[in-house]
């Protein structure tokens, strides 16, 4: 039995759409006995409705960069939070940050966004709606993870430097496109992989992993049969151990092991 996990965003999902041909790929790599993980920065809310708009089927979920794990059922596997006092000095500093559009509260499950400059265009959640206050966000005193919309990929970058230099200590910033992901510091892809293989009894060589941006390195370090995806950045690609193309290409690659 094989182990295989992707990102979703840009790896597995481009635009407003997946290939159908990486579809019928993940169905019958696991009609083959195999194991299927989405690994992504998502909330689980998030991605189990875009999932199930697809019809995809997933063995487990791996969210919030690692921080959350689910099984097929929705059960919770592991759960890792920020410590409320840097969480809450995070969104306090937001608000000083010009490059800072909005950015989203996510509770292990659900999600909620605080517009922080609503004058600029948010590229990476601009159809979400601001339900709670910013005030309320910070009495729920639930931050699994906090993810930061940024004006363009390069503030994006600046930004997740600057986290991991003044709150290092406490908390991990991942530069995601437009979008930094701040996690509890130690939490990975790679780590939330980690614990899928142990979970599931699968061996690190039997295990299949892919992305596209920088959260995705520490996950694409840690396998050896790790693949970028051909669109990913350089410093992306550097570290897998193969390029494809698409899901598809690598699922084939990885059934004639």
């Amino acid at each position: 039995m094989k182990l295989l996990a992707t990102d979703y965003d840009g790896t597995l999902k481009f635009g407003n759409s997946i290939l159908q041909q990486d579809i019928d790929a993940i169905n019958q790599w696991r009609e083959r006995g195999n194991i299927f993980a989405i690994v992504t920065g998502r909330s689980k809310e998030s991605i189990t409705k875009e999932l199930e708009e697809f019809q995809i089927p997933v063995d487990y979920y791996v969210t919030n960069n690692g921080g959350m794990v689910f099984d097929a059922n929705g059960n919770k596997l592991l759960e890792t939070s920020l410590d409320s006092i840097t969480a809450i000095d995070l969104m306090f500093a937001s608000h000083e940050d010009p490059d800072i559009v909005s950015y989203m509260v996510n509770d292990g499950v659900n999600r909620h966004k605080v517009e922080v400059h609503p004058n600029l265009q948010d590229h990476r959640y601009p159809h979400i709606q601001q339900t709670w206050s910013e005030e309320e966000i910070m009495d729920s005193g639930r931050f699994a993870q906090i993810v930061f919309s940024c004006t363009t990929p390069e503030t994006a970058l600046e930004l997740a430097d600057k986290i991991n230099q003044y709150f290092g200590s406490s908390v991990t910033a991942f530069a995601n496109n437009f979008v930094v992901d701040v996690v509890p510091k130690g939490v990975s892809k790679a780590t939330g992989l980690d614990f899928v293989e142990a979970f599931a009894d699968i061996n690190d060589e039997n295990t299949y992993s892919m992305g596209d941006s920088h959260n995705d390195i520490p996950m694409l370090e840690s396998n050896e049969n790790s693949a970028a995806h051909a669109l990913a950045p350089y410093e992306v690609t550097v570290v897998a151990a193969h390029t494809f193309g698409s899901v598809h290409d690598y699922i084939e690659f990885a059934l004639a092991q």
